[in-house]
């Protein structure tokens, strides 16, 4: 069995801070990445400086998030989940699971971080924000792991059958 392909490169953007101080690259693909220097994990001692970030501007950075699938145009909401947290969320949700055939899912994160799992893709993880969601293919294997301090629900879509309205 081959293994996945690696996440696509993105050129960088440009970069800000988050509310915790920690510096993010801003990629030309839309979706940001944390630059942290934290040895020996990450080795990044250029995020430390303006002149450092200046440098890597252009520079190309995976970007996992990219490899999420995307909702086609023409499918609606017809649900949604309660909204959960790590003490409310149900036990299926953190284990393999997968929608029906012709059902689309978005996770949307209101606070904190999800961690959520693409089993097709060799088990590829994207952390979910706010302003980051997940979407979710119909009938691909899948899981999360939110962490603590997360509020998210679940978006139900598909395509409209005839005569429905589509609201």
């Amino acid at each position: 069995m081959s293994s996945p392909p690696p996440p696509p490169d993105s050129p960088i953007a440009g970069f800000h801070q988050d509310a915790e101080g920690h510096w993010v690259a801003d990629l030309a693909c839309g979706h940001t990445q944390h630059v942290r220097h934290k040895p020996p994990q990450e080795e990044r001692p250029w995020v430390l400086t303006e002149e450092g970030r200046r440098e890597k501007l252009g520079a190309m950075l995976s970007c996992p998030a990219c490899r999420m699938p995307r909702l086609p145009p023409d499918v609606v909401e017809y649900k949604r989940t309660a909204e959960f947290d790590v003490s409310s969320v149900p036990a299926g949700l953190l284990k393999t699971h997968l929608l029906k055939a012709g059902v689309w899912g978005e996770l949307v994160v209101l606070s904190g971080y999800v961690v959520y799992v693409l089993e097709t893709q060799g088990d590829a993880t994207v952390v979910l924000r706010e302003g980051l969601s997940g979407i979710i293919a119909p009938e691909a294997p899948h899981h999360i792991e939110p962490k603590a301090g997360a509020r998210f629900f679940v978006r139900f879509l598909r395509k409209p059958s005839a005569g429905e309205d589509e609201r």
